[in-house]
Protein backbone atom coordinates (compact mmCIF):
# COMPACT_ATOMS: atom_id res chain seq x y z
CA UNK A 1 0.00 0.00 0.00
CA UNK A 2 2.77 2.46 0.93
CA UNK A 3 4.62 1.72 -2.32
CA UNK A 4 1.44 2.37 -4.31
CA UNK A 5 0.87 5.65 -2.46
CA UNK A 6 4.43 6.80 -3.19
CA UNK A 7 4.25 5.87 -6.89
CA UNK A 8 0.92 7.66 -7.25
CA UNK A 9 2.29 10.77 -5.54
CA UNK A 10 5.45 10.79 -7.68
CA UNK A 11 3.36 10.66 -10.85
CA UNK A 12 0.31 12.57 -9.72
CA UNK A 13 1.83 15.63 -8.04
CA UNK A 14 3.87 16.82 -11.07
CA UNK A 15 0.84 16.16 -13.29
CA UNK A 16 -1.44 18.13 -10.99
CA UNK A 17 0.93 21.08 -10.72
CA UNK A 18 1.70 20.95 -14.45
CA UNK A 19 -1.99 21.34 -15.31
CA UNK A 20 -2.33 24.25 -12.89
CA UNK A 21 0.79 25.91 -14.31
CA UNK A 22 -0.88 25.97 -17.74
CA UNK A 23 -3.54 28.28 -16.33
CA UNK A 24 -6.99 28.68 -17.84
CA UNK A 25 -9.01 26.87 -19.12
CA UNK A 26 -7.18 23.85 -17.67
CA UNK A 27 -7.51 25.30 -14.16
CA UNK A 28 -11.32 25.32 -14.42
CA UNK A 29 -11.43 21.86 -15.98
CA UNK A 30 -9.27 20.35 -13.24
CA UNK A 31 -11.26 21.72 -10.32
CA UNK A 32 -14.52 21.12 -12.15
CA UNK A 33 -13.68 17.43 -12.51
CA UNK A 34 -12.45 17.32 -8.91
CA UNK A 35 -15.74 18.78 -7.70
CA UNK A 36 -17.95 16.44 -9.75
CA UNK A 37 -15.98 13.34 -8.72
CA UNK A 38 -15.97 14.47 -5.07
CA UNK A 39 -19.74 14.99 -5.09
CA UNK A 40 -20.23 11.61 -6.75
CA UNK A 41 -18.24 9.99 -3.93
CA UNK A 42 -20.26 11.87 -1.32
CA UNK A 43 -23.61 10.85 -2.82
CA UNK A 44 -22.49 7.22 -3.02
CA UNK A 45 -21.51 7.33 0.66
CA UNK A 46 -24.99 8.60 1.52
CA UNK A 47 -26.54 5.66 -0.33
CA UNK A 48 -24.45 3.31 1.78
CA UNK A 49 -26.28 4.73 4.84
CA UNK A 50 -29.68 4.21 3.19
CA UNK A 51 -30.03 7.90 2.34
CA UNK A 52 -31.55 8.75 -1.04
CA UNK A 53 -29.72 11.80 -2.40
CA UNK A 54 -31.31 14.24 -4.84
CA UNK A 55 -28.72 13.70 -7.54
CA UNK A 56 -29.43 15.74 -10.67
CA UNK A 57 -30.18 19.05 -8.89
CA UNK A 58 -27.16 18.44 -6.64
CA UNK A 59 -24.79 18.28 -9.62
CA UNK A 60 -26.40 21.38 -11.10
CA UNK A 61 -26.02 23.28 -7.82
CA UNK A 62 -22.40 22.08 -7.54
CA UNK A 63 -21.50 23.50 -10.96
CA UNK A 64 -23.22 26.80 -10.18
CA UNK A 65 -21.25 27.14 -6.95
CA UNK A 66 -17.97 26.12 -8.58
CA UNK A 67 -18.28 28.58 -11.47
CA UNK A 68 -20.21 31.31 -9.68
CA UNK A 69 -17.90 34.07 -10.86
CA UNK A 70 -18.18 33.09 -14.52
CA UNK A 71 -21.99 32.94 -14.31
CA UNK A 72 -22.35 36.54 -13.19
CA UNK A 73 -25.92 36.80 -11.84
CA UNK A 74 -25.44 33.71 -9.73
CA UNK A 75 -28.38 34.40 -7.39
CA UNK A 76 -30.90 33.51 -10.08
CA UNK A 77 -29.12 30.26 -10.92
CA UNK A 78 -28.89 29.33 -7.24
CA UNK A 79 -32.60 29.98 -6.81
CA UNK A 80 -33.47 27.79 -9.80
CA UNK A 81 -31.26 24.94 -8.55
CA UNK A 82 -32.74 25.19 -5.06
CA UNK A 83 -36.30 25.16 -6.42
CA UNK A 84 -35.42 22.16 -8.57
CA UNK A 85 -34.25 20.29 -5.46
CA UNK A 86 -37.55 21.09 -3.75
CA UNK A 87 -39.49 19.89 -6.81
CA UNK A 88 -37.60 16.58 -6.78
CA UNK A 89 -38.36 16.18 -3.08
CA UNK A 90 -42.08 16.87 -3.50
CA UNK A 91 -42.49 14.65 -6.56
CA UNK A 92 -40.60 11.69 -5.10
CA UNK A 93 -41.82 11.95 -1.50
CA UNK A 94 -41.80 9.78 0.64
CA UNK A 95 -38.99 7.86 -1.13
CA UNK A 96 -37.01 11.08 -0.78
CA UNK A 97 -37.61 12.89 2.51
CA UNK A 98 -36.38 15.97 4.35
CA UNK A 99 -33.29 14.18 5.69
CA UNK A 100 -32.33 13.18 2.14
CA UNK A 101 -32.81 16.80 1.06
CA UNK A 102 -30.69 18.14 3.93
CA UNK A 103 -27.81 15.71 3.43
CA UNK A 104 -27.79 16.32 -0.33
CA UNK A 105 -27.74 20.08 0.14
CA UNK A 106 -25.05 20.02 2.83
CA UNK A 107 -22.50 18.02 0.86
CA UNK A 108 -23.16 19.85 -2.40
CA UNK A 109 -22.71 23.28 -0.82
CA UNK A 110 -19.67 22.15 1.16
CA UNK A 111 -17.83 20.80 -1.87
CA UNK A 112 -19.06 23.29 -4.47
CA UNK A 113 -18.82 26.53 -2.50
CA UNK A 114 -15.48 25.80 -0.82
CA UNK A 115 -13.74 24.27 -3.84
CA UNK A 116 -15.00 27.20 -5.90
CA UNK A 117 -12.44 29.38 -4.13
CA UNK A 118 -9.71 27.44 -5.94
CA UNK A 119 -11.22 28.64 -9.23
CA UNK A 120 -11.51 32.19 -7.89
CA UNK A 121 -7.82 32.07 -7.00
CA UNK A 122 -6.98 31.85 -10.70
CA UNK A 123 -7.71 35.58 -10.95
CA UNK A 124 -4.82 36.50 -8.65
CA UNK A 125 -1.75 37.94 -10.33
CA UNK A 126 0.43 35.23 -8.76
CA UNK A 127 -2.22 32.55 -9.00
CA UNK A 128 0.11 29.59 -9.56
CA UNK A 129 2.38 30.57 -6.67
CA UNK A 130 -0.60 30.85 -4.34
CA UNK A 131 -2.23 27.57 -5.36
CA UNK A 132 1.18 25.90 -5.07
CA UNK A 133 1.48 27.33 -1.56
CA UNK A 134 -1.99 25.99 -0.76
CA UNK A 135 -1.02 22.46 -1.74
CA UNK A 136 2.40 22.61 -0.10
CA UNK A 137 0.99 23.76 3.24
CA UNK A 138 -1.75 21.14 3.11
CA UNK A 139 0.68 18.35 2.28
CA UNK A 140 3.08 19.57 4.98
CA UNK A 141 0.33 19.19 7.56
CA UNK A 142 -0.33 15.63 6.38
CA UNK A 143 3.35 14.64 6.28
CA UNK A 144 4.23 16.32 9.56
CA UNK A 145 1.24 14.77 11.27
CA UNK A 146 2.14 11.32 9.97
CA UNK A 147 5.84 11.49 10.89
CA UNK A 148 5.43 13.02 14.34
CA UNK A 149 2.51 10.72 15.06
CA UNK A 150 4.54 7.65 14.13
CA UNK A 151 7.57 8.71 16.13
CA UNK A 152 6.06 10.30 19.23
CA UNK A 153 2.29 9.96 19.03
CA UNK A 154 0.69 8.87 22.31
CA UNK A 155 -2.30 11.04 23.16
CA UNK A 156 -5.32 10.45 20.90
CA UNK A 157 -7.09 13.49 19.45
CA UNK A 158 -10.42 12.06 18.35
CA UNK A 159 -10.34 8.30 18.83
CA UNK A 160 -13.87 7.82 17.51
CA UNK A 161 -13.28 9.77 14.29
CA UNK A 162 -9.66 8.92 13.49
CA UNK A 163 -7.92 6.48 15.88
CA UNK A 164 -4.47 7.16 14.43
CA UNK A 165 -4.58 10.93 14.95
CA UNK A 166 -2.62 12.17 17.98
CA UNK A 167 -1.93 15.55 19.55
CA UNK A 168 1.78 14.99 18.93
CA UNK A 169 1.04 14.40 15.26
CA UNK A 170 -1.11 17.52 15.17
CA UNK A 171 1.71 19.63 16.54
CA UNK A 172 4.11 18.02 14.07
CA UNK A 173 1.81 19.01 11.23
CA UNK A 174 1.76 22.61 12.43
CA UNK A 175 5.56 22.73 12.87
CA UNK A 176 6.31 21.35 9.40
CA UNK A 177 3.72 23.67 7.86
CA UNK A 178 5.35 26.69 9.50
CA UNK A 179 8.77 25.59 8.21
CA UNK A 180 7.34 25.12 4.72
CA UNK A 181 5.73 28.56 4.77
CA UNK A 182 8.97 30.19 5.88
CA UNK A 183 10.98 28.45 3.15
CA UNK A 184 8.34 29.33 0.55
CA UNK A 185 8.33 32.99 1.60
CA UNK A 186 12.12 33.08 1.22
CA UNK A 187 12.04 31.93 -2.42
CA UNK A 188 8.69 33.38 -3.53
CA UNK A 189 7.19 36.83 -3.07
CA UNK A 190 4.02 36.33 -1.02
CA UNK A 191 2.90 39.94 -0.98
CA UNK A 192 4.27 40.66 2.48
CA UNK A 193 7.64 40.87 4.21
CA UNK A 194 6.00 40.63 7.63
CA UNK A 195 7.15 37.38 9.23
CA UNK A 196 4.19 37.43 11.62
CA UNK A 197 1.78 37.18 8.68
CA UNK A 198 3.58 34.11 7.37
CA UNK A 199 3.52 32.41 10.79
CA UNK A 200 -0.17 33.21 11.34
CA UNK A 201 -1.06 31.93 7.89
CA UNK A 202 0.85 28.68 8.38
CA UNK A 203 -0.69 28.01 11.79
CA UNK A 204 -4.20 28.84 10.55
CA UNK A 205 -3.90 26.69 7.44
CA UNK A 206 -2.52 23.70 9.33
CA UNK A 207 -5.28 23.86 11.95
CA UNK A 208 -7.98 24.19 9.30
CA UNK A 209 -6.45 21.36 7.25
CA UNK A 210 -6.76 19.02 10.22
CA UNK A 211 -10.38 19.98 10.79
CA UNK A 212 -11.12 19.41 7.10
CA UNK A 213 -9.60 15.95 7.33
CA UNK A 214 -11.58 15.10 10.44
CA UNK A 215 -14.83 16.46 9.00
CA UNK A 216 -14.66 14.10 6.02
CA UNK A 217 -13.70 11.32 8.45
CA UNK A 218 -16.90 12.07 10.36
CA UNK A 219 -18.94 11.72 7.17
CA UNK A 220 -17.24 8.42 6.34
CA UNK A 221 -17.86 7.13 9.86
CA UNK A 222 -21.50 8.17 9.67
CA UNK A 223 -21.94 6.42 6.32
CA UNK A 224 -20.01 3.32 7.43
CA UNK A 225 -17.28 3.41 4.77
CA UNK A 226 -13.50 3.30 5.07
CA UNK A 227 -12.70 5.29 1.92
CA UNK A 228 -14.81 7.81 0.03
CA UNK A 229 -13.70 6.36 -3.31
CA UNK A 230 -11.03 4.44 -5.19
CA UNK A 231 -10.10 6.67 -8.12
CA UNK A 232 -6.60 7.48 -6.80
CA UNK A 233 -4.50 4.30 -6.33
CA UNK A 234 -3.28 3.95 -2.77
CA UNK A 235 -5.06 7.11 -1.63
CA UNK A 236 -8.76 6.34 -2.05
CA UNK A 237 -10.96 8.97 -3.63
CA UNK A 238 -10.94 12.72 -4.19
CA UNK A 239 -12.52 13.32 -0.78
CA UNK A 240 -9.87 11.12 0.84
CA UNK A 241 -6.93 12.89 -0.79
CA UNK A 242 -8.24 16.46 -0.98
CA UNK A 243 -10.35 16.56 2.20
CA UNK A 244 -7.99 19.06 3.85
CA UNK A 245 -7.43 21.09 0.68
CA UNK A 246 -11.16 21.72 0.21
CA UNK A 247 -11.33 23.55 3.54
CA UNK A 248 -7.88 25.14 3.29
CA UNK A 249 -8.32 26.84 -0.09
CA UNK A 250 -11.09 29.30 0.98
CA UNK A 251 -9.07 30.20 4.09
CA UNK A 252 -5.92 30.84 2.08
CA UNK A 253 -7.90 32.73 -0.58
CA UNK A 254 -9.46 34.99 2.06
CA UNK A 255 -6.13 35.58 3.79
CA UNK A 256 -4.49 36.58 0.51
CA UNK A 257 -7.45 38.67 -0.57
CA UNK A 258 -7.84 40.67 2.61
CA UNK A 259 -4.38 40.58 4.19
CA UNK A 260 -1.77 40.37 1.45
CA UNK A 261 -3.11 42.18 -1.62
Amino acid sequence: MLKTRIVTAVIGIPLLLGVLYLGQPYWNILFGIMGVVGLNEYLKMLKNHDIHPIEIPSYLLLLILLFRQQLGSVSLYLLLAFILMIVFLVIQYPRINIADFAFSLMGTVYIGYLLGFAILMADFEKSFSYILLCFLLTWSTDVGGYLFGKLWGKRKMTAQLSPNKTWEGSMGGIILTIITALVFSYFYEMGTSNLAYVLILAFLVSAVAQFGDLFISAIKRFCGVKDAGHIIPGHGGVLDRFDSFILVVPVLYSFIRFMLI
